[in-house]
């Protein structure tokens, strides 16, 4: 007898950021992505440790990936899963228009700089989010998170 499941049970999604300027940000996404069903959280080119703030123990709940580079990052990205930039980009698609592919890992910038053109480059879609200035990576990424459990209900 074959085994069916419900598509859910073949969905998932992880976030990150690339060089995040302070570990607050690191640890506020993930609490964000702890709390909202992300199934990890990752930075590359950058350092994380643990916070006493941390009341949630989120460090035990889902795991934190670090990467040494972006091509130690993109040697990761699972079979069949996207990698979605998050930029203030001409050529990204709205969020409000976007469907959240079944399998992603969502990449955001850091305030200053934002994500490189290489990094661009090796993502499989590029999402814009309102506005004409740059947001703070946490709460970007909870925009993005919040948005993808909406839309795939």
């Amino acid at each position: 007898m074959r085994k069916t499941w419900d598509s859910k049970d073949e969905r998932y999604f992880g976030i990150g950021i690339y060089k995040p300027k302070t570990e607050e940000n690191v640890g506020t996404l993930w609490r964000t992505a702890f709390i909202l069903g992300a199934s990890f959280v990752f930075v590359v080119d950058s350092k994380y440790q643990k916070k006493s703030t941390d009341i949630l123990k989120v460090w035990s709940k889902i795991p934190l990936f670090q990467f040494e580079s972006i091509d130690a990052f993109l040697k990761t990205v699972p079979y069949s899963c996207k990698v979605v930039g998050i930029e203030i980009d001409k050529n990204a698609i709205p969020i409000k228009d976007y469907q959240h592919p079944e399998r992603a890992m969502y990449l955001l910038g850091s305030e200053d700089n934002g994500l490189t053109n290489e990094l661009k480059n090796k993502c499989q879609e590029i999402i814009i989010l309102p506005g004409n200035h740059s947001l703070n990576v946490a709460v970007a990424g909870s925009i993005v998170i919040y948005d993808r459990i909406n839309k795939m209900k």
